[in-house]
């Protein structure tokens, strides 16, 4: 054994002598001041622990708010989806009521339809149905809506027809004016830039001056349209050199088809 390590012994054995030799109230005086002297940095780390506390708890509370909002955001979509599906249902049964509705007080023997298919090229111009010859459709059977005239079939399968547009120029509907004995031909006028055709109802007296507003319907002459159809309103009319023309709003709106019906026969 070293000679430091001997005085280190024997220091430290005097070091326990000395505390053994003191009275209980100098150990306690003793135990105090040490306590006082160490009470800094006990406290330093137990407000250290109380922060690490509070901020982990921070952290689980900021947790718990966004797992809140991304739940609240996700039943907002939910709650819109199923809002717009019952917009969609109750717009669609609103529609079908109101086709019954015109079904059932029809002059006309109707067929229900569907538009199943539209070509992008020939928008303006032809749509496809649901109903065929197996349903008893012919060639050049009146096509309509419960606002009025949508057109008339030319090629038909068994179960599907194509029906051309009154907006195609090829398609002519011997019509009268509303409070007139006014008579010509209603038929579409090709467009430019693939624009949505307007009607034209040609062949009409010079002297007709019809106003604004005015109900055009089909005569029936001719046999393909039925008598009574409405097709439109007069936008403008404008004489010309030789007889009168007017441009017409159509009555039924091609852009959004969607259920029609096919004239089968009159009652």
């Amino acid at each position: 054994m070293t000679r430091g390590t001997i005085i280190s012994v024997v220091a430290f054995l005097l070091l326990l002598g000395g505390f053994a030799s003191l009275s209980p109230v100098r150990v306690q005086k003793m135990q105090g001041f040490f306590l006082g002297m160490m009470s800094p940095f006990l406290n330093t780390g137990s407000s250290m622990q109380r922060k690490v506390a509070a901020f982990q708890g921070g952290l689980s509370t900021l947790q718990q708010l966004e797992t809140e909002v991304k739940n609240l955001r996700l039943e907002n979509r939910n709650l819109k989806a199923t809002n717009q599906l019952l917009a969609d249902l109750a717009g669609e049964n609103k529609r079908l009521r109101t086709a019954l509705t015109y079904r059932e007080r029809s002059t006309f023997k109707l067929l229900p339809a569907r538009v199943i298919s539209r070509d992008p090229s020939s928008w303006w111009n032809t749509v496809r149905i649901d109903r065929g010859f197996a349903d008893g459709v012919k060639t050049d059977m009146a096509v309509l809506t419960e606002e009025g005239l949508v057109g008339k079939t030319t090629t038909v399968a068994k179960n599907i027809s194509i029906v051309l547009l009154v907006s195609d120029e090829n398609c002519k509907v011997a019509s009268n004016v509303e409070g007139t004995r006014e008579q010509g031909i209603l038929a579409g006028e090709r467009m430019a830039n693939s624009q949505a055709p307007s009607l034209m109802l040609r062949f009409l007296s010079r002297e007709a001056n019809l106003q604004p507003g005015q109900k055009i319907f089909s005569s029936g002459v001719g046999g393909v349209f039925p008598a009574g159809v409405l097709l439109g309103t007069v936008r403008e009319f404008t004489a010309m050199e030789l007889d009168g023309r007017a441009s017409i709003v159509p009555a039924v709106d091609l852009t959004t088809l969607d259920d029609v019906f096919v004239v089968k026969e009159t009652r």
